[in-house]
């Protein structure tokens, strides 16, 4: 991207800081296409690693289960290895695709996730302890592998247009939605397979671990035909003063950096108390059906379906035009009082029905609808606050991408380990967890309200914006002017 030397002033909500005026390049017809095509093919990624995830979660417990009763204690660890393992690899990913083309990155990781995915699917093969080990160890290496979430993310925030970021970012988290809706009912078919090949044993258990390689391979085959990175690698890579963005972090006014970190650090904890509430729904629910109503991976496979369903209406919704008429943080706000609204609904009020003291139906089926809601509202719309927070012409958003990732897998990791944990200590009742959780969700809203400016977009986003908003005003005089 190319910039006019010519000073500008713009308003920053408090203050005045001084820029430069962007000229946006120009894309070809063909360009775009391939440009879009390219960030689908991400939005794809994100799609297909959903369904893995979704594909397996279900049967897990029951697979644990069915080997030895006593494994159930090691099902929160399991869940949150995988967690771990993408904590650590999105940074790492997001950084190897600061520089180099991002297919790179992503046809690594799928392959790793593959090997993975293979684990998985024999660990029924080791005894004792052995079997939820390699269990564990697993996901672990498939969540390492998943972390290339923040390059895809990263690659369709630095590609999009200024106009079309919220929508991208809806895009991306309705594939993720799909893959969730997707997922569950491929895992509900799979149910039904009980064959050999060979050595190889295909059952409800095996079976989403063996389609998840499939999977896999015809995201790499996918990528490497199709995807071509847009971004000016080489420009990138030289390090040109033109190249570090209107406000340069050499400036002497401190006011005046390329990057605040107040933003960034807000939108990173907002992500996690989302992930953080999702992270607790989806450890305790198997958990919690089969203690309340003695539901199996059957029952499962529907809630999670139909709550999967629910999301994807609304990540639809996100992803249309509609959206920009609304403010980015008034969405995220509503989405995170949704999600309260679902916690406070869950928790266990121990009213008695018949001699036993459980969740009332109505009342989990209210909730988890709520949850359907407020997820995917506050997760799609917290990426897109915090892709404009950052400065578009950052060439580290692959990294930053990778921090937020991060910041969700860290809490994905912690949030099945504390959340079964008081399960456990509470006998199996949903009134402490689910209020504990509840406020959490209470202090993001809090924090979210008091560092509400904290969370515009970047200065030079909306610089940019603002220059386009006034070319289109410009064309469009000149075409009325013809006209007359």
């Amino acid at each position: 991207m190319s910039y006019k030397k010519i000073n500008v002033s713009y308003e920053d909500e408090e203050e005045n800081k001084i820029g430069e005026e962007p000229i946006l390049p120009i894309l070809t017809e063909e360009q775009k296409k391939k440009q879009n095509l390219s960030i689908n093919i991400m939005v794809l990624t994100v799609f297909l690693q959903s369904i893995g995830f979704t594909l397996i979660l279900p049967s897990m417990l029951n697979y644990l289960h069915t080997n030895d009763p006593q494994y159930d204690q090691y099902f929160g660890y399991i869940v949150a290895s995988y967690s771990l393992g993408q904590f650590l690899g999105s940074p790492l990913f997001g950084k190897w695709s600061n520089k180099r083309p991002a297919s790179e990155p992503v046809v690594v990781s799928i392959a790793i996730s593959i090997i993975g995915s293979i684990f998985y699917s024999i660990c029924y093969k080791f005894q004792g302890f052995g079997f939820p080990a390699i269990m564990g160890a697993a996901r672990f290496v498939v969540g390492f592998g998943a972390g290339n979430v923040s390059v895809c993310r990263a690659y369709a925030t630095e590609t999009a247009t200024i106009e079309n970021k919220t929508q991208i970012m809806g895009k991306m988290s309705g594939a993720q939605g799909a893959g969730f809706v997707l997922g569950p009912g491929i895992g509900f078919l799979l149910n039904f397979s009980n064959f050999s090949i060979g050595q190889m044993v295909v059952n409800k258990y095996t079976a989403p671990g063996y389609l998840s390689i499939i999977l896999a391979i015809l995201n790499i085959i996918l990528v490497l035909v199709l995807f071509k990175d847009a971004r000016d690698l080489e420009k990138r890579n030289l390090k040109t003063p033109e190249t570090t963005g209107l406000l340069s972090i050499n400036n002497d006014n401190s006011s005046n950096k390329e990057q605040k970190l107040k933003p960034i650090v807000l939108s990173i904890f907002l992500f996690m108390v989302v992930i953080t509430i999702f992270a607790v729904f989806e450890t305790v629910l198997t958990l919690m059906t089969l203690q309340y109503y003695n539901w199996g991976s059957t029952e499962n496979y529907i809630i999670l379906g139909s709550s999967g369903i629910i999301s994807v209406a609304i990540f639809i919704a996100i992803s249309s035009p509609v959206i920009k008429k609304f403010d980015d943080r008034k969405t995220a706000l509503f989405g995170f009082t949704s999600l309260l609204i679902a916690l406070v609904l869950l928790i266990n009020y121990n009213i008695p029905i018949g001699s036993r003291m459980i969740l009332p139906k109505w009342q989990f089926f209210i909730g988890s609808v709520f949850v359907s809601i407020g997820y995917p509202i506050a997760s799609s719309l917290v990426y897109a606050i915090f892709s404009k927070v950052l400065n578009p012409n950052s060439h580290t958003q692959g990294t930053k991408m990778g921090w937020l990732t991060a910041g969700g897998s860290l809490a994905r990791m912690v949030g099945p380990l504390w959340s079964q944990e008081i399960w456990t200590a509470t006998h199996q009742q949903g009134m402490e967890l689910f209020f504990v959780t509840a406020v959490i969700t209470l202090i993001a809203i809090i924090v979210f309200i008091v560092f509400y400016k904290d969370l515009s977009p970047h200065p030079e986003f909306v610089l940019q914006q603002n220059s386009i908003t006034s070319d289109k005003n410009t064309t469009s005089k000149v075409d009325s002017s013809n006209n007359n």
